[in-house]
């Protein structure tokens, strides 16, 4: 038995290169980046680049206050349409926060009464489901949302984060992960907020989910076990079956790779070892090269700018491949498509 399509009705997006989902994305496409030097310095004292929102939070802005910032613009931009923020009163909230300090995750409790005071309305923490797991947490999300869906509740799904704060970017320069004068194979972190709303309703839909995967990778950054990709190949593998559909079907793929070679290498060996037929060109886009690091937020990230691109009709087919992964290794990939 076919399984009931899943529609992404609305889409909203806060980051630094723009407060709404269409400015964003238009910033993406013309390659309009946020990134300068940062208060921050690594214990060499050497200047962190950053992408973030200078203008609109001061540096000093604590950690919370950075993501819940740009989740409740990003949740007031999904709503606009759809009868504004107060329609999250009665609709499933399946939200993505990194992690709290200590590595603790937050309660429902606290990211209820949070959300509830920025947006102006009460929410029911028996309405939100909290997640973790990095840009992977958000593609979990997705899946927990299409599952809603289909049993008839429409849903909204979002990720928040923020790597600007000393505790998120010390052990990242410890481990010489940041890009810094005398190391190139780093990251930007940088900061954003992305939501969806799914629904059964085709009508003027965004996108249609198709398929989503789940794996792990065993070959991590701080282990010595050799890159073969297994772990996102098999995502991409369970996300390509669920949808029918081949790599060679798909037009353009998206990653949330944010400028190590490592997650690069990973990129080059899917395209090797799943891509059995020969394309021409099967272009490959990062939000991150505008964006810098979002953490959390970087997976549902692709799949807007995607489906900016298919309203926008600069995308390179109908067809797309969205790929995310985590620290830990897990992997998750998800094949979607147009509809319009």
């Amino acid at each position: 038995m076919t399984s009931a399509p899943v529609y992404v009705s609305a889409a909203g997006l806060a980051c630094p290169v723009g407060m709404t989902w269409a400015c964003a994305c238009a910033a993406m496409r013309a390659g309009i980046t946020r990134k300068s030097s940062s208060a921050y310095r690594d214990n060499q004292g050497r200047e962190i680049v950053a992408s973030s929102l200078r203008d609109l939070l001061s540096e000093d802005s604590s950690y919370e206050e950075r993501w819940l910032f740009l989740l409740t613009h990003a949740l007031r931009d999904v709503t606009r349409h759809r009868g504004g923020p107060v329609v999250l009163q009665r609709m499933p909230l399946f939200l993505t926060l990194p992690p709290a300090r200590g590595g603790q995750a937050y309660s429902a409790a606290f990211a209820c009464e949070a959300l509830s005071r920025t947006l102006g309305l009460q929410l029911s923490p028996d309405n939100l489901h909290l997640l973790t797991g990095g840009a992977c947490g958000g593609y979990l999300a997705l899946d927990l949302g299409r599952a809603s869906v289909r049993a008839g509740v429409p849903c909204v799904v979002a990720a928040a984060d923020s790597l600007l704060s000393a505790w998120r970017l010390l052990p990242l320069a410890e481990q010489d992960r940041l890009i810094v004068e005398g190391n190139s194979d780093g990251l930007i972190p940088g900061e954003a907020a992305a939501a969806l709303m799914l629904s059964q309703d085709s009508r003027d839909a965004l996108a249609q989910l198709c398929g989503v995967g789940f794996a792990t990778e065993p070959s991590l950054l701080g282990n010595e076990i050799p890159l073969r990709a297994d772990g996102l190949i098999a995502a991409v593998r369970a996300a390509l079956s669920e949808a029918s559909l081949q790599l060679h079907d798909l037009d353009f793929r998206l990653s949330d790779a944010a400028g190590e070679s490592f997650h690069f290498k990973e990129q080059a060996l899917l395209v090797s070892r799943l891509l059995l037929e020969r394309k021409p060109d099967f272009p490959l886009w990062l939000p991150a090269e505008s964006l810098g690091d979002t953490g959390a937020a970087a997976g549902l990230c692709s799949l807007l700018w995607a489906m900016a691109a298919w309203q926008r009709q600069y995308a390179p087919g109908p067809r797309a491949l969205a790929c995310a992964g985590n620290e830990q290794g897990a992997r998750a990939a998800v094949v979607f498509t147009s509809v319009q």
